[in-house]
């Protein structure tokens, strides 16, 4: 940590050279994600999962929303297929075995009435956790954690794979809105912490469960980021927790 961009002890790093230089990512490591709406955390999220995705630790991008412009986007340049269902059925399964497919887009579709579209969503989404834990060497995307956790119930699913995965080498890229509604799980297992700036004073509370990391010099770093910085908390360096600010 050293004194840079007038924050004290916190060194700033631009997003691409933090991405391209500073952000070593190993399989089986958990990357948690947290910010309020509007700050970034998705596409933060699916650019930390780009960068870490390869053909022999895929990612698998769980999708909850009916309709996503930025999962789109990302999917469309990335050339990643998509399907509704896991495992997907068989006119779906040809585009997975293409060459050179670093993730996969699990999107079931929407009935829009939710006791229909919630049990369903669910299963799949059970499927597609538990099975990238069985089979290890892959990323299970989780943008929004909360929804995931609360309105499918599946908050057993992913702390299995938090608490567990590491070993499969299968790693939650997690993010959340909602920091005080998920899991410690993620703040416990977690390798690899992003963090904007939350007004919520339940939120900043949360980070004193942060191991081994001083709760006082997180919170104070995170009450200057401005919009669409982050604080960056790898709590498994060298040589002890590295902290840093990245930009926009």
């Amino acid at each position: 940590m050293t004194q840079t961009a007038g924050r004290f002890s916190v060194a700033y790093l631009d997003r691409k050279e933090f991405l391209e230089r500073r952000f070593h990512w190993k399989p089986g490591e958990h990357v948690v994600v947290l910010a309020p709406t509007g700050w970034g955390k998705t596409h933060l999220l699916y650019q930390l999962t780009d960068t870490a995705a390869t053909e022999k630790n895929p990612a698998y991008l769980l999708v909850l929303k009916p309709r996503d412009d930025t999962v789109e986007k990302f999917r469309t340049r990335l050339g990643w297929p998509r399907t509704d269902r896991y495992p997907p059925p068989l006119h779906q399964r040809m585009p997975f075995f293409r060459p050179k497919v670093r993730g996969v887009v699990i999107w079931p579709k929407h009935e829009f009435d939710p006791s229909k579209d919630d049990p369903h969503i669910g299963k799949v989404m059970r499927r597609a956790i538990l099975h990238s834990y069985k089979r290890g060497k892959r990323i299970v995307v989780v943008d929004e954690a909360y929804s995931m956790g609360k309105e499918y119930g599946l908050d057993r699913e992913m702390v299995t794979v938090l608490s567990k995965g590491r070993s499969m080498e299968t790693a939650i890229f997690g993010g959340s809105q909602k920091p005080t509604h998920i899991p410690l799980w993620f703040y416990s297992q977690s390798d690899h912490l992003f963090i904007g700036n939350d007004p919520d004073k339940r939120a900043r509370q949360r980070y004193g469960e942060i191991g081994g990391v001083d709760p006082k010099l997180v919170e104070s770093e995170v009450s200057k980021l401005r919009k669409h910085e982050f604080l960056y908390i790898r709590r498994n360096g060298k040589n002890g927790p590295e902290i840093c600010v990245i930009g926009p």
